[in-house]
C-alpha cells in the first residue's frame, strides 16, 4: 500500500504537487509541511499551519526531517522573508536557521513560527471524511481512515488502514481537547506493548503536567500489578491538524496480550453461530433511565445459547448511576453500587446472574468484615491491597466509584484491577467530596471515600454509604496485608517511578508539552521559555505530591484511622429527606413495572 498518499485526498489540501497557483483570488491561503518518501515517491506526513494569537504555527513532530520535508503555501506572488518563493523547498532551505518568518501571499503577510521542540513519537490520522465533525457531534460515531504511527527516530510502527476512530471518555469528552479510541486494521505490536487492534489516545487535557496517568501506570507496572495499561507519549495529527500531546495506551480488554482470561465475547459468538449480529438482539432486565438507582437489578442481552462454562472471563467496572443507563449490560448491588460490563459487553441473562451474584458475595463479605483467609477464597486480597494502595498514593477521588475494575478468570477468585484513569489524581482535584481534601498529600482520602449515589432528582451526593475500600480498610487484617504489600515491594516501585518520570520521561516530554500548551493555551502564553518554566513547575508539584503522599503512607499505613469525615447536621438532614423520597420513588418504579421507562 502506498503509505499515506490517500492522506492528501482526505484533506483540504488536495491541490497539485505545488499549490501556489491553484487558488483563485479571495480564497484563503493554505500552508503546510509535507514529508515525502523519496524512495516510493509518495506523501508520508502532512502538518498544516495553525493560527494562534495572530501567528501561524507549524508544530513539527520529531518524526519529520526538516532537511527533506517541504513547505507549501498557496496563493500568488509569494515571498518568504522577502525572497521570492516560486517552488517548494525544504524547511531548512526555506527558513534557514530562523524559527520565525514573514510569509507574504496575495499581498497579505503571515507571521509564521516553525516549532520543532518535540522528542516523542507521532501519530498521523486521515479520516475518511477529512473531518472530525461527525465524531465530535456523536462520541459513538465511528469513522474509517488511514493511520501512520512513527517513533521519535522516524521509524514506522504502523502504516495502513484505520478500521475506526471514535470518541471516548465521560467528563474528559466534554473538554475542548478530545480523547479517542482507535482500532487498527490488524493486530500490531506498537512500541513493544503487545499485539492488538484496539488502542486509546488519552488527551490529558485536565492535567497541565501531562504526567499523572503515566506516573500511576508506571508505578503499577513496576509493582507487578497484573494487566496494567502500557503507554507511550505521542504527538497526534488528524487530517494534518496538530491536536496536541496525547498518551497512546493499551486498552482494558480481554486478549492474550491484555487481560489474559477466557474471552466470553468470542465464546458467545461460537455458541450462537446463527446469530449474525449480537448487538441487535433484544435487551432484558432493568435498562431504563433510572435503572442505575434500582438495587438488586441487572440488565442483559437476550442471547439464545450460553457457552458451556460461564464461570470466568468477566471484566466489570464500577460506574456512576447516571452513566449506567447508557451501557448495554450491568447490575446494581444491594448497597446501590452500579457495575457495567466491560467484557463481555453483550452478556446473557445467565452470565449476568452469575457475575452479579458472585460480586454480591464479595461485597457482603467485605461489609461483614470476614476473616481474610475466608475472603481470599472469593477475592484475591493481594490485588485488592495493591489497588487500594495505588489509589491512596494518588489520592484518586474516583477510586471505588468509577473507572474501578475487577476481573474474574475461570477457576479463580475475583481480582481487583487493572488500574485506569488518574488525570484528576495527585492533587488535581479541589472538589470537596465526602469532606476529603484531595489536594493535601498528608491526608488519607480513599479509605474515607463514600459511594457517589445519585437520586431521581439529579446528581446529589446522598446517603453517605462507605465504599468497599472504606469498609475493608476498617479490617485490621486487611490493613496488615496492605502494610506488607507496601513495604515488601510497592514503596520501592513508587520511589523508582518518581525518579524515572521526573527524569528521563519529563525531559523527553517537555518539547511536546510546549507545543501542546501553545495549541491549547494551557498557560495563557505562547512564549516558549515561560511555558517551559510553567511546565517544570507543574511537573515538580505533581512529583512532590507523589513523594509526600508516599511518605504519608510509609509513616501511617498501620495506624490509619477510618472514620469518614462527618457532614454537618443540616446537610445530613436534607440528604436524609432526599433519600427517603428517592427510595419511595424507586419502590414505585418496581411496583408498577416501570424499570425501563426512558
Amino acid at each position: 500500500m502506498k503509505k499515506l498518499t490517500a492522506l492528501l485526498l482526505a484533506l483540504i489540501m488536495a491541490f497539485s504537487a505545488f499549490a501556489m497557483l491553484g487558488y483563485a483570488d479571495g480564497q484563503p491561503v493554505t500552508a503546510y509541511v509535507a514529508q515525502y518518501d523519496e524512495t516510493e515517491g509518495d506523501v508520508d506526513r502532512v502538518v498544516n499551519w495553525y493560527e494562534v494569537n495572530g501567528k501561524y504555527y507549524i508544530f513539527i513532530p520529531a518524526s519529520i526531517d526538516c532537511d527533506t520535508a517541504k513547505f507549501y503555501v498557496s496563493g500568488s506572488n509569494v515571498t518568504v522573508n522577502g525572497a521570492a518563493y516560486t517552488e517548494a523547498k525544504s524547511l531548512t532551505e526555506a527558513f534557514g536557521e530562523k524559527t520565525e518568518a514573514a510569509v507574504v501571499s496575495d499581498g497579505v503577510t503571515y507571521n509564521v513560527v516553525i516549532l520543532k521542540e518535540s522528542k516523542v513519537a507521532s501519530v498521523f490520522i486521515a479520516t475518511e471524511s477529512g473531518s472530525l465533525d461527525a465524531i465530535h457531534a456523536d462520541k459513538s460515531h465511528k469513522e474509517k481512515g488511514f493511520i501512520e504511527i512513527v517513533n521519535a527516530d522516524g521509524e514506522i510502527e504502523y502504516d495502513g488502514v484505520l478500521d475506526q476512530i471514535k470518541g471516548r471518555g465521560n467528563s474528559t469528552w466534554e473538554m475542548e481537547k478530545k480523547p479517542y479510541n482507535i482500532k487498527l486494521d490488524k493486530k500490531t505490536n506498537l512500541f513493544g506493548m503487545g499485539k492488538s487492534k484496539k488502542w486509546s489516545l488519552i488527551a490529558n487535557h485536565g492535567d497541565a503536567s501531562l504526567i499523572r496517568n503515566a506516573l500511576a501506570y508506571e508505578a503499577a507496572k513496576r509493582a507487578g500489578m497484573e494487566y496494567t495499561p502500557l503507554f507511550v507519549p505521542v504527538d497526534v495529527y488528524i487530517n494534518g491538524n496538530y491536536e496536541g500531546a496525547y498518551l497512546l495506551t493499551t486498552r482494558i480488554e480481554v486478549d492474550e496480550t491484555r487481560i489474559d482470561i477466557q474471552n466470553l465475547e468470542d465464546a458467545n459468538e461460537k455458541a450462537n453461530p446463527e446469530v449474525k449480529d449480537i448487538e441487535a438482539l433484544p435487551r432484558g432486565g432493568a435498562y431504563g433511565k433510572y435503572a442505575g438507582l434500582l438495587e438488586n437489578t441487572m440488565k442483559w442481552v437476550e442471547i439464545p445459547n450460553d457457552p458451556e462454562d460461564i464461570t470466568g472471563g468477566y471484566v466489570i467496572e464500577m460506574e456512576l448511576a447516571n452513566r449506567y443507563a447508557g451501557e448495554v449490560s450491568g447490575f446494581v448491588t444491594s448497597r446501590s453500587q452500579p457495575f457495567t460490563m466491560k467484557s463481555p459487553e453483550y452478556a446473557s441473562k445467565a452470565q449476568m446472574e452469575y457475575i452479579s451474584s458472585y460480586y454480591q458475595k464479595v461485597e457482603d463479605a467485605i461489609y461483614a468484615s470476614v476473616d481474610m483467609s475466608e475472603l481470599n477464597e472469593i477475592l484475591d486480597v493481594e490485588s485488592m491491597a495493591q489497588m487500594y494502595l495505588i489509589n491512596e498514593w494518588c489520592s484518586n477521588m474516583d477510586a471505588s466509584l468509577t473507572s474501578t475494575y475487577f476481573y474474574k478468570p475461570v477457576g479463580e477468585p475475583l481480582h481487583a484491577g487493572p488500574v485506569w484513569d488518574f488525570d484528576i489524581a495527585f492533587g488535581n482535584n479541589d472538589l470537596d467530596r465526602f469532606g476529603n481534601d484531595y489536594t493535601d498529600p498528608y491526608k488519607w482520602t480513599v479509605c474515607y471515600n463514600r459511594m457517589y449515589r445519585n437520586t431521581v432528582f439529579g446528581k446529589w451526593d446522598v446517603e453517605e454509604k462507605p465504599t468497599i475500600y472504606n469498609v475493608i480498610c476498617k479490617n485490621g487484617d486487611f490493613i496488615a496485608k496492605a502494610d506488607r504489600v507496601w513495604f515488601d515491594y510497592m514503596e520501592k516501585a513508587v520511589k523508582e517511578t518518581i525518579t524515572y518520570i521526573g527524569g528521563d520521561y519529563v525531559n523527553a516530554l517537555e518539547g511536546s508539552a510546549v507545543a501542546n500548551a501553545i495549541r491549547w493555551n494551557i498557560f495563557g502564553t505562547t512564549d516558549v521559555e515561560t511555558i517551559e518554566d510553567k511546565f517544570e513547575a507543574e511537573t515538580a508539584s505533581v512529583l512532590q505530591f507523589a513523594r509526600t503522599k508516599a511518605s504519608t503512607i510509609s509513616s501511617g499505613i498501620g495506624q490509619v484511622q477510618n472514620n469518614a469525615p462527618e457532614t454537618n447536621f443540616v446537610v445530613k438532614a436534607f440528604k436524609g429527606i432526599l433519600v427517603g423520597v428517592n427510595n419511595l420513588f424507586e419502590k414505585a418504579i418496581v411496583l408498577f413495572g416501570l424499570e425501563n421507562m426512558e
